[in-house]
């Protein structure tokens, strides 16, 4: 099970406000003992999406490429369950997306000490809430549909058996469309 805290609506802000949100994210992963290793970044030159790479090798790149204003597009900032060298799964996940107005963070990890609702609370600093949602996710597959799809997402994952618990959820209206 993973616990999830996310915001769609409009992203607030530049690059600068990326480069600020991403060291909030590596700062609060790391307070939970979810130490990130990994991003990826999507980007309209210099990155491929697809890939996430060390961040001992690429944050240099990152932050120089924020502070040249270069367009970065999203962030994923990730913890993974390591067994030796093999990857095993993911513990946390943090991605801020300004060019879907997304923020998001979860984890299947150290569920009880995290503090979600303060997570939430900082996450409106960067994007300007048309959906607001704490909620437990059980399944098979990754929430990130869900967290831009919204419900509809659970009847097309069906074999996977999504069942979602919401802890927290707040709508609210913004002059950009936003499927709930």
């Amino acid at each position: 099970m993973e616990r999830i805290v996310y915001i769609r609506g409009k992203f607030r802000g530049t690059n600068k406000e990326m480069k600020e949100a991403y060291f909030y994210a590596k700062e609060m992963m790391t307070k939970y003992d979810l130490k990130p290793q990994y991003i990826g970044v999507m980007a309209e030159e210099g990155w491929t999406g697809d890939k996430i790479l060390t961040i001992k090798r690429k944050e240099k790149q990152l932050l120089e490429d924020l502070e040249k204003n270069k367009k970065i597009e999203s962030i994923e900032v990730i913890t993974k369950e390591m067994e030796g060298k093999e990857i095993i799964d993911n513990k946390s996940y943090f991605l801020i997306d300004k060019e879907d107005g997304v923020i998001v963070f979860w984890t299947n990890t150290n569920i009880e000490k995290v503090n979600f609702e303060e997570i939430l609370e900082k996450m409106k600093k960067y994007v300007e809430s048309g959906i607001e949602e704490i909620c437990d996710w059980e399944s098979g597959s990754s929430p990130i549909v869900y967290v831009y799809e919204g419900e509809k997402a659970l009847e097309r994952t069906g074999k996977f058996q999504d069942k979602i618990t919401i802890i927290y959820k707040k709508v609210t209206p913004l002059d950009i469309p936003i499927k709930v």
